[in-house]
């Protein structure tokens, strides 16, 4: 009798922030909501997201996605490419770009430790070639809090080159549910993208 494959699982996701917070740097002036809808088949998964930006170059960000997540030698692993779309963009700007992206984490008992890259070869708006490297540590203080820092740098073309921290606790009460409250700053200029920000951030996933 042939083995039937899986079924794909579903699955959504609303992140709701006070600040729209990408590497580092604010996306909005005010509240962001992000939407994101995915279908995992094993370790692979497909979704697509859509979120509000505020931005002289588009009014938001859309995208599909497309990537695998796996566990290796007691490694976490992730890896996805991310074809991104500006909403109502300016003209002469980037409205697409491709994007992708790596992750690799590790539990040692009480913390993670966690590295990510983000690249892309000609990004949205005026930007053109961007990475993004970031590195941090989370230690769980009980069941439902968690503690965590990470450090970035950001290079790019058609636009300043920052580095970039922050540091803050999560909550989540609740396997589906957390709320995240956290500090960021920057080594930029003073303009509002840059400067020193506290976000209050509530993620639902079903």
């Amino acid at each position: 009798m042939p083995v039937l494959a899986a079924p794909p699982v579903p699955a959504i996701e609303f992140n709701l922030s006070s600040i729209g917070m990408s590497k580092g740097l604010a996306q909005t002036t005010g509240p962001q909501l992000l939407a994101r809808g995915e279908l995992a088949f094993g370790a692979l998964f497909i979704g697509a997201y859509a979120k509000n930006v505020d931005s002289t170059t588009s009014d938001g960000e859309a995208g599909a996605l497309v990537g695998v997540r796996t566990k290796q030698a007691g490694f976490d692993l992730s890896a996805g490419a991310a074809l991104k779309r500006a909403i109502d963009p300016a003209r002469f700007t980037d409205a697409n770009a491709l994007e992708l992206n790596a992750s690799l984490s590790r539990k040692l008992h009480r913390i993670t430790v966690k590295t990510s890259v983000v690249w892309s070869p000609d990004d949205l708006g005026s930007t053109g070639r961007s990475l993004f490297a970031e590195a941090g540590a989370a230690y769980r203080v009980s069941s439902t809090v968690s503690a965590g820092v990470a450090f970035g740098l950001r290079r790019r073309t058609g636009g300043q080159d920052y580095n970039a921290w922050n540091v803050g606790m999560t909550w989540a009460p609740l396997r589906a549910l957390s709320m995240d409250l956290r500090y960021y700053d920057t080594d930029g200029a003073a303009s509002q993208p840059y400067r020193a920000r506290a976000v209050l951030s509530a993620r639902a996933r079903f």
